[in-house]
């Protein structure tokens, strides 16, 4: 046997909880400049993403990925593949708004 796939799951900025919600604004907002966003399970243990989709509001995102900057354009998105991320930084101001998902195994 080669290995065993022990977990592997969904997450996303998007809680389930608000569903229904009508003042939910779907669109995450960064709570500080420069915020780090680390990603976790929903039991709160690490979760090492191998798959990330983050889409830009009306502002143009800077992602730290491991020192290296992804730039998206306002109004679009962008999906990063093949990589094991942990947490990126959002080089934007408090206020900025985004939405992501990703998948980890």
């Amino acid at each position: 046997m080669i290995g065993q796939l022990l977990h592997s799951g969904f997450i996303s900025s998007l809680p389930l909880n608000k569903i229904g919600d009508a003042d939910y604004d779907p669109w995450y907002v960064l709570q500080s400049n420069n915020e780090i966003i680390n990603f976790t399970d929903s039991n709160g243990n690490k979760a090492n993403l191998n798959s990330l989709f983050i889409e830009a509001e009306n502002t143009n995102l800077y992602i730290n990925i491991g020192g290296y900057i992804l730039y998206i354009p306002a109004n679009e998105s962008r999906e990063y593949d093949f990589e094991s991320i942990s947490s990126i930084q959002v080089i934007n101001n408090l206020g900025v708004k985004f939405r992501w998902s990703g998948l980890y195994f």
